[in-house]
């Protein structure tokens, strides 16, 4: 399968899954930090999450996770105990034209093998991840919720 924009750059299934999974890999040790910070005994899974996504916020984002992929924050939603990533793409990757099933398939296949995360998934945690075009300000290019049900 491959992704098309406008014959000047052909993204293929291997290509796109390496992205997610470069992703995903840069991530994994941010991750895993805040999992140690989360594991503190003296308040709850849910407002430690809540804190510290806002604290790795204010401290580390913007950061370029790799060429045309910016993760902008990190949000904990309370009501939906949901671990929310957003992101901006830019350049090549700043497209509609993406196969955004394959790509939850890549998302949900990652988080089931990422260890860092098993606390928050051992406790039903919820994660999205929202990714924005840079080219259309505040337009949603893909949007993946990823459940308890899909990563057990």
């Amino acid at each position: 399968m491959q992704v098309n924009w406008g014959g000047k750059f052909c993204l293929d299934f291997f290509t796109l899954n390496r992205l997610v999974r470069v992703i995903f890999m840069r991530y994994f040790l941010f991750i895993l930090l805040l999992v140690f910070v989360l594991s503190s005994c003296h308040e709850s899974l849910e407002k430690r999450a809540e804190r510290e996504a806002a604290d790795i916020t204010k401290k580390n984002c913007p950061i370029q996770v790799m060429e045309g992929v910016v993760n902008d924050s990190i949000k904990y939603e309370k009501a939906t105990r949901t671990i929310h990533y957003y992101y901006t793409l830019s350049g090549m990757l700043d497209t509609t034209a993406v196969d955004t099933k394959t790509v939850r398939t890549d998302m949900i296949e990652t988080l089931k093998n990422n260890t860092g995360l098993k606390k928050y998934k051992d406790n039903g945690f919820n994660f999205a991840y929202t990714y924005f075009s840079t080219k259309n300000r505040g337009k949603v290019l893909i949007e993946v919720v990823v459940t308890p049900k899909n990563y057990n």
